[in-house]
């Protein structure tokens, strides 16, 4: 069994849930404003910015249950 330090975890998560967030907000924005988003070197419409938006809202989600659950 492999312990894990709780405070780097969370650390870790919370760094990595901010950023996702901040994507979310760009990718939002784009969509919004029927604007581009280049993904891997290629440009998609703001269809393709509302899938992201949706496919990282759901991870998101996810994220956000594990801190719910491993509160002190």
């Amino acid at each position: 069994m492999r312990i894990i330090n709780k405070d780097s975890e969370f650390d870790k998560r919370d760094k990595e849930m901010s950023r996702d967030i901040r994507t979310l907000k760009e990718l939002v924005e784009c969509a919004e404003n029927q604007g581009t988003v280049t993904l891997d070197g290629v440009e998609y419409g703001a269809s393709r910015a509302w899938v992201e938006v949706a496919t990282l809202a759901l991870q998101l989600s996810s994220e956000q249950e594990w801190f719910e659950n491993n509160e002190d």
